[in-house]
């Protein structure tokens, strides 16, 4: 997310829309699912400058040739519920993985990311709990939706950021909020956003 040492950044107070893929997902539990990422993103808007609105469907799969239509989908992310293997992004040990790709804006002068991606792994939804908290799917969801805004794994318990969710309190922490607060005035920040 990097171009010559510059964050690459969600626009400046962006509304990035967020499409579901339940293709997989028995129809009992979609409503649930759906329920605890609605938290997750309400969770993170609180303190964003961005703001995340659950709304529409996809059946797309993201992988890493996704970077290539990035522009067709602005202020995007695609989440989508999978199997192992059904995605070059989501490594075989993990729950779930998040991130974005950018493109450089030539009016800024720096990276924007347009498209973002979240991959949960359908087999491994039983290892967290409905609703909030410590091991919980809106936990997860909220650590994922964070690797979309460009912030990264901390060695911090008191953070959902925490490479190891076991280890995290499983709700956003003091570090997570100064690191959203970060991203927004690097985003903002040469645009006269509001602050």
């Amino acid at each position: 997310m990097f171009e010559n040492g510059t964050p690459g950044t969600w626009p400046c107070d962006a509304v990035i829309t967020v499409q579901v893929n339940l293709d997989q997902v028995q129809p009992p539990l979609r409503s649930s699912l759906l329920h605890d990422l609605q938290g997750a993103a309400s969770a993170i808007n609180k303190h964003a400058r961005v703001k995340f609105v659950v709304n529409g469907s996809t059946s797309m799969i993201p992988n890493s040739s996704l970077g290539d239509i990035a522009k067709t989908y602005p202020n995007t992310v695609l989440f989508a519920f999978v199997s192992q293997g059904q995605s070059d992004l989501l490594s075989s040990t993990a729950a779930a993985a998040g991130g974005g790709y950018w493109i450089h804006d030539s009016q800024l002068g720096r990276p924007v990311v347009r498209l973002g991606y979240v991959l949960v792994d359908i087999n491994r939804l039983e290892d967290y709990r409905s609703d909030s908290g410590y091991l919980s799917r809106q936990a997860l969801f909220t650590h994922e939706l964070l690797h979309v805004l460009g912030l990264d794994h901390v060695k911090d318990r008191r953070s959902i950021l925490n490479e190891r969710m076991s280890t995290s309190s499983g709700s956003i922490g003091p570090g997570d909020i100064n690191g959203i607060k970060a991203l927004g005035a690097s985003a903002c920040g040469s645009e006269g956003g509001r602050s």
